[in-house]
C-alpha cells in the first residue's frame, strides 16, 4: 500500500529537520476520504515503515487526542484533528483571502463588490472595491449593517438555513419593509431560498432600494459552511437583467468558487 504518503530515505535531510515529527503527521495525512480508516498494517504500508514504529507513532497520536481506536482494530482521526483544522480556520483572514478575487470582479464586471459576513439578524459589510459613482442613497462601506431578508448577500448567508431558522435569527414575521417589493415573511423569503439553493446565486430586484439591483452567492469554509457572501451591485435602469443573470452570474460564481477553494472548500459533484 505505498503511495504519496511513503517517507523517502534517500532524501537530503536538513540538520534541524525532526523525522519523528514528519512521520506522525504523514500518519495523519494517510487518512483521507478513500481511506478515513485504517489498520495498524495498512498505515505501516502507507508509511513505508516496520510495524512496530508505526505502533508507536499512533499510540502517541491516540494519547494526544488526534487519532482514536475504532472497532476492528482500526484507526481514524481523532477530535484534536478537527480542532486543529478549526484553529487554522480561525486564523484566517477572509476579506484578505478575497481582496483579489473581488479586484478580478470589479475589472471583469465594472461593478461594484461587496463581502458580508453574518451577525445576529443583519449582514455585515466586510469588504468593499467600489467601481462607480454611489448607485444608492444608503451610504455603504465597510462596517455598514443591513437586515439579512432583504438584501441579496443576506440571503446569500441564509441559504443552507431551514424554514424554521428563519425567524429563529430573523425574529417573528412580518418584518419591516423598505420598498413594496420587500418580502416580509418567513414563507416568501424561504420560497427565495429554495431558488437560491437551485441556482447557486441571489437575485434582490429592489428590495432593499428601488432602482438597486444585487445578485450574490455564498462562500464555504473547508467544512462546507457558508462564512461569507460576495455580491456584484448594479443600477437597475443601467444594468439589463439578462446581464446580471448572464455573464454577471458566471463572474460571480468563478469568483466564489475560487474564494470557497482557498479556505479549503472543495465541493462534490452533488452539492454546489
Amino acid at each position: 500500500m505505498q503511495g504519496p504518503t511513503d517517507i523517502s530515505s534517500d532524501r537530503h535531510i536538513p540538520r534541524y529537520f525532526i523525522q519523528s515529527l514528519e512521520k506522525g503527521l504523514k500518519l495523519l495525512q494517510a487518512f483521507n476520504r478513500e481511506h478515513p480508516s485504517m489498520t495498524l498494517t495498512e498505515l505501516a504500508a502507507a508509511l513505508g515503515l516496520p510495524k512496530a514504529g508505526t505502533q508507536r507513532i499512533l499510540r502517541t497520536l491516540v494519547d494526544l487526542g488526534f487519532v482514536q481506536q475504532l472497532p476492528g482494530k482500526r484507526y481514524g482521526l481523532g477530535v484534536m484533528s478537527l480542532d486543529l483544522g478549526h484553529r487554522y480556520l480561525a486564523t484566517l483572514n477572509i476579506p484578505a483571502i478575497a481582496q483579489p478575487f473581488m479586484q478580478e470582479l470589479v475589472t471583469r464586471t465594472q461593478e461594484t463588490v461587496n463581502l458580508a459576513i453574518h451577525s445576529g439578524s443583519e449582514a455585515v459589510y466586510v469588504a468593499r472595491i467600489a467601481a462607480a459613482p454611489r448607485i444608492v442613497s444608503i451610504n455603504l462601506e465597510v462596517g455598514t449593517r443591513l437586515p439579512l431578508y432583504c438584501t441579496a448577500l443576506g440571503k446569500a448567508l441564509l441559504m443552507d438555513r431551514s424554514r424554521t431558522d428563519l425567524e429563529s435569527i430573523l425574529g417573528a414575521s412580518p418584518w419591516p419593509a423598505f420598498t413594496p417589493k420587500t418580502k416580509t415573511n418567513a414563507d416568501a423569503l424561504f420560497q427565495d431560498l429554495e431558488l437560491a439553493r437551485v441556482s447557486g446565486v441571489v437575485l434582490n430586484d429592489g428590495e432593499l432600494e428601488m432602482g438597486l439591483r444585487s445578485i450574490a452567492a455564498p462562500i464555504r469554509d473547508l467544512t462546507g459552511t457558508i462564512v461569507a457572501a460576495m455580491n456584484v451591485s448594479t443600477n437597475a435602469f443601467r444594468v439589463p437583467l439578462e446581464t446580471i443573470t448572464g455573464p454577471m452570474r458566471d463572474a460571480l460564481l468563478e469568483s466564489t468558487r475560487q474564494v470557497s477553494a482557498a479556505l479549503g472548500y472543495s465541493a462534490s459533484p452533488n452539492r454546489r
